[in-house]
């Protein structure tokens, strides 16, 4: 589980599901996840569909359409190895619970499973319970660090991709600007990179040759590029003004990079890490912090590709 908590849910009757969705939403958006549930009606059932896909929970209708039990799907599950929770719900609760109980439908019985009536009263909080659980059992170290890791990672790759569309599509002047902040950085960074240097600088335009240099810059100078990319594109194109767009590079430091630079050294016994002069609990409340803070970049960052790419 990293930033999004993905549901598959089995439920063929359109209406209870639209019912039943926003409430379920709305208890992983209060702890700062995105939920992402496809829903499936167990009409032709292939498990190959699933194997692929890694679910934090599945919620199984437990009687489907055309005679297609839930417990067959989970059954099928546990068969590849998957072995995600599943809530079991219905109306016929005791024949759910007979089946499930005593095995009749399956041999051999399942395992991993959780029982509810089809009641909005009774279902909606079994969800939450079981997310409390699921989202609990993975709020340790190698979570945190896996989620931090994997979208920090992802960040680095679009503001590289982002430095090379904005040069495509400024004007002489604009690209003026970059290319002299790219070599005020070169000269800031000079005794650092002496050996990839003379590479760089002999190429044309410098700008593209530095940013995309496999070792040259670091995330902290595209940061500082992209800085300067949103201050033109707010001057000359009318991009939003936003407080986190200021000083972009020190805003995504202080939410992001000094959280992930000790979170990625961390040692598996670890129970804080150091944030500054502060020891940080690795904690619910840290773990929250970081959801909220990818998920808040991911958006700044979103809206800085969509703007470049349908209104530049």
């Amino acid at each position: 589980m990293n930033t999004v908590f993905k549901i598959l849910w089995y439920e063929d009757t359109p209406t209870w599901y639209n019912m039943a969705k926003p409430r379920v939403e709305e208890i992983l958006e209060r702890h700062y996840l995105i939920p992402k549930i496809v829903n499936k009606d167990g009409d032709g059932f292939d498990i190959s569909e699933i194997t692929g896909n890694e679910y934090d929970l599945i919620l199984m209708d437990f009687a489907l359409a055309d005679e297609l039990t839930g417990d067959r799907i989970v059954l099928a599950l546990r068969q590849q190895n998957i072995l995600t929770d599943v809530l079991f719900y219905s109306s016929e609760e005791q024949r759910m619970l007979e089946s499930l109980s005593k095995g009749t439908l399956v041999s051999p019985p399942i395992d991993g499973y959780y029982i509810s009536k089809r009641d909005h009263s009774v279902f909606i909080p079994k969800v939450e319970l079981l997310i409390e659980k699921i989202i609990k059992r993975s709020e340790d170290l190698v979570n945190l660090r896996g989620f931090v890791m994997d979208g920090t990672c992802d960040f680095e790759v679009r503001i590289k991709e982002i430095l090379n569309i904005v040069w495509e599509k400024f004007d002489d002047n604009q690209k003026r600007k970059m290319n002299k902040c790219v070599c005020g950085k070169i000269k800031s960074n000079e005794k650092r990179n002496s050996k990839t240097k003379d590479k760089v600088i002999s190429k044309i335009p410098i700008f593209l040759a530095a940013n995309n240099a496999k070792h040259f810059f670091t995330q902290t100078d595209r940061l500082y590029l992209l800085s300067a990319v949103i201050k033109i594109l707010q001057e000359d194109y009318g991009f939003v003004q936003k407080e986190e767009y200021e000083n972009f590079q020190k805003s995504y430091e202080d939410n992001i990079s000094k959280y992930r630079n000790p979170i990625g050294h961390l040692k598996a016994s670890d129970d804080r890490i150091r944030i500054g002069d502060e020891d940080v609990m690795i904690d619910r409340d840290l773990h929250q912090k970081m959801r909220i803070n990818l998920t808040k970049y991911d958006g700044l960052i979103k809206e800085i590709e969509e703007f470049i790419t349908e209104q530049l």
